[in-house]
């Protein structure tokens, strides 16, 4: 029975030891579609540039910019504009009444009576030498005497053409240009004094701006001219606004240690305005070897390093790189080859998926 009973173990061992093992199938962690489907970024050589930060403010240009001045003492009359209105060249800002005009007025009429005296002189001595009733020399002098006081109306009308005076002894503070009015420094019934280095109004073309930045001392090796930049506002955050560096000025400033550079903007809708913060983003040229570039956003790091998938045809596979510098949203990177694809959608998901152990 004990014999019987080691057979029976025996073949029971046999038999399984030749039956055929189930094969294991191994399952890629993502479908294939979705692979397909993954967005990719080559790595590609790219000279390596520096991103530089400025805190700077929007000012009118220069050039484009008029400071009016009152040429004659007075009393403000009316002043027809306000700060931030848009005028044309040639537009009514203010108007003074004023003693200056009305003596400026008191000449032109003077010299224009002075000079309709002389001309009928003039004829009357004329005709009388042509009748041979009085000398030459008489008649040249009365030439002379009109020739003068033809001088003195011309240099009376270019005074009041200058002044803007009329009949009313009034004062016209007129605009030189178009533009905004950005500064105003009068009200009515104010006094005004020829003397005064105050300016009544200050007129702005604000087709184009100045950002106008500060640069440290850290970061002056950095700025070159023609450099592009990025400018953002407190107005706008969302919204980017493309120049570059046209000015460098080589000086600092001795309470700030900074120097001040200088971008034009374009500014066609007047979002720009006067006396705006202005944050700028400046690409500075490192120059040297090319080296590889990458989406920053495709880097993920893990236990202290950093990790891309790279996608070669339907497979992925993860590949340790070195970030040698991260400038904005791209990372100048070693560890890939140039042309290799690397994922930039979902990669963190991915490479947990990728590197279960």
């Amino acid at each position: 029975m004990k014999q019987i009973k080691i057979l029976w173990i025996g073949a029971a061992l046999a038999s399984c030891q030749q039956a055929t093992p189930v094969p294991i199938k191994e399952v890629n962690p993502l479908p294939d579609s979705l692979i397909r489907q993954l967005q990719t970024a080559p790595a590609k050589l790219e000279e390596m540039t520096d991103l530089v930060k400025l805190n700077g403010k929007i000012v009118p240009t220069e050039q484009q910019q008029a400071k009016v001045y009152a040429l004659v003492s007075g009393r403000i009359g009316t002043v027809k504009v306000e700060l931030g209105d848009m005028v044309q060249k040639g537009q009514v800002l203010a108007t003074l009444e004023s003693s200056e005009v009305a003596a400026v007025n008191n000449d032109l009429s003077l010299a224009n009576a002075n000079a309709e005296m002389a001309l009928k002189n003039m004829e009357t001595r004329r005709s009388l030498y042509q009748g041979s009733l009085i000398t030459e020399q008489e008649y040249l002098s009365a030439q002379i005497e009109y020739n003068k006081a033809k001088s003195e109306l011309e240099k009376a009308q270019q005074i009041n053409a200058i002044t803007g005076g009329n009949s009313k002894a009034g004062y016209t503070v007129k605009a030189p240009i178009s533009g905004s009015i950005i500064e105003k420094n009068i009200t009515g019934n104010s006094e005004v004094r020829q003397d005064n280095n105050s300016n009544l109004f200050t007129i702005a073309d604000l087709s184009t701006v100045w950002v106008i930045a500060n640069v440290y001392e850290s970061d002056i090796n950095s700025i070159h001219l023609n450099d592009p930049v990025i400018v953002s506002t407190l107005a706008n955050p969302d919204k980017e606004y493309a120049g570059r560096v046209d000015k460098i000025y080589n000086v600092l400033d001795a309470v700030s240690r900074t120097m001040k550079v200088r971008i034009s903007m374009p500014n066609k809708n007047n979002e720009l305005k006067p006396e705006m913060f202005a944050r700028v983003y400046l690409s500075s040229r490192i120059g040297g070897t090319p080296q590889l570039c990458i989406p920053a956003k495709a880097v993920v790091m893990d236990n202290s390093k950093r990790y891309v998938v790279v996608k070669k045809d339907a497979s992925l596979a993860i590949r340790e790189i070195r970030v040698i510098k991260r400038v904005d949203d791209k990372a100048f990177i070693e560890g890939l080859t140039a042309g290799e694809n690397v994922v930039t959608q979902s990669q963190v998901f991915i490479y947990d998926a990728l590197n279960v152990k």
